[in-house]
């Protein structure tokens, strides 16, 4: 809390009345709102000294056209330089009549994490109390202490934990998919007010471990579309980009998840929203192709480090689009998984010898300049006692695969 000395500014000169004046812009809007749009109102426009206030600090009353204001001396200027200010300090008591205790607009919003426009916005709203201030002793709005650690005392009562944000990055899972779990009660978590009349959702430590042992992606699950695929800017992981200032760039995404570029000439890292604003950066194809007739996947993993590695993503993504692959990124390599059928080999950009030495399972020809792909599985049907299937699921659901690769694993494991 502030003490109630104030220090008042004496100039070498000051304004006497009758004489012309304009505002000084003396903060910014980030730094006070409130004050930013009341000198807003007066700026660039003359004004006339009305009455010269020395106490308790040098003050003018101020005819703007119709209007009128009290402003500081440094608050105005007479459109000649600026005098120094010599400062000192004014301990008189009483002059601010009953004293009560205050935050400044600054200590509310630190004191409970918000923006100082959005304790602005509760003292509109009367969750706290704006201290009167009609002759602008003080520069930044006060606001009353006991409604101020009210509220602080509340937040701090709510409970503590990550939010969908956090959780999303540290699963690998999107936010709006985080969402969809907390309400069908995958995850747990436990709503808190936030701001005006809206909620967030808090999730403890042990929700969340409760949440990884289902959720997480496992290796021998097929990659979902979020670990590759940015649906918001529709972009997927190592696109290519380009412009007129830089050459060659790809997409990429940081350990919290994020998309941005990398500009492999210059190994340089940028965020997305910088390649795109400051440097233009474009899509060098298209990564959209009709969706495939499913007939199982064939199974890639192509290191990071070979020359072919950016050739061979950029032909998937161009030929087959982001439809019919899928990708898992993994420590040294990438795991791709594309869709069986047939595309356009374009030999001039890739050949099936440069592809095949990748190949971990699946089939792969070369037609004329046709590849053709084709799933290592064959459908199959047989039954089973309902209680034995309801089995299998349930346990092909604790290992988060599906229950045909839980069957395929037991089997394997059994015939060798």
């Amino acid at each position: 809390m502030n003490k109630l000395n104030h220090e008042k500014n004496t100039q070498t000169a000051s304004y006497e009345m009758g004489e012309s004046v304009y505002v000084l812009q003396t903060c910014t809007e980030e730094e006070d709102p409130e004050s930013f749009y009341y000198f807003k109102q007066f700026e660039k426009k003359e004004g006339v000294i009305l009455e010269v206030i020395e106490h308790p600090r040098l003050q003018y009353r101020v005819k703007f056209g119709q209007a009128e204001a009290v402003l500081y001396h440094e608050e105005l200027t007479n459109g000649n330089q600026r005098d120094v200010p010599i400062t000192v300090t004014d301990n008189q008591e009483g002059w601010e009549g009953d004293k009560v205790e205050w935050y400044t607009q600054k200590e509310v919003a630190d004191l409970l994490g918000v923006s100082k426009a959005t304790v602005y916005h509760y003292g509109k709203q009367k969750k706290i109390i704006k201290i009167r201030d009609p002759h602008r002793l003080h520069k930044e709005a006060r606001y009353e202490k006991a409604e101020v650690d009210r509220l602080v005392y509340e937040k701090q009562s709510l409970p503590t934990g990550m939010s969908p944000n956090d959780v999303a990055k540290r699963l690998g899972l999107s936010v709006q998919s985080v969402y969809k779990y907390i309400q069908d009660g995958s995850i747990k978590a436990e709503s808190v007010p936030y701001g005006d009349e809206r909620i967030t959702y808090v999730i403890s430590e042990t929700a969340y471990h409760e949440a990884e042992k289902s959720l997480k992606p496992s290796e021998t699950q097929r990659p979902k579309k979020y670990e590759y695929y940015d649906a918001k800017n529709d972009i997927v992981l190592y696109q290519r980009f380009h412009s007129n200032k830089i050459p060659e760039a790809r997409v990429i995404r940081n350990e919290e998840k994020v998309f941005g570029f990398y500009l492999p000439n210059i190994q340089k890292l940028l965020k997305y929203e910088e390649g795109i604003n400051n440097y233009a950066l474009k899509p060098s194809y298209s990564i959209h192709q009709p969706t495939l007739d499913y007939k199982g996947y064939i199974e890639l993993q192509v290191p990071k480090n070979e020359v072919i590695f950016y050739p061979f993503i950029d032909y998937f993504y161009k030929t087959w689009g982001m439809e019919n692959v899928r990708m898992r990124e993994q420590d040294s390599s990438v795991l791709l998984f594309i869709r069986a059928g047939e595309r356009p080999l374009m030999p001039e950009v890739i050949s099936i010898a440069d592809i095949l030495p990748y190949l971990i399972n699946g089939e792969m020809h070369h037609e004329d300049d046709t590849l053709i792909l084709r799933s290592p599985n064959r459908k199959t049907s047989f039954e089973l006692p309902i209680e034995l299937l309801e089995t299998i699921s349930d346990l092909a659901e604790q290992e988060g695969i599906s229950i045909s690769k839980w069957i395929e694993k037991k089997l394997s494991s059994i015939i060798k």
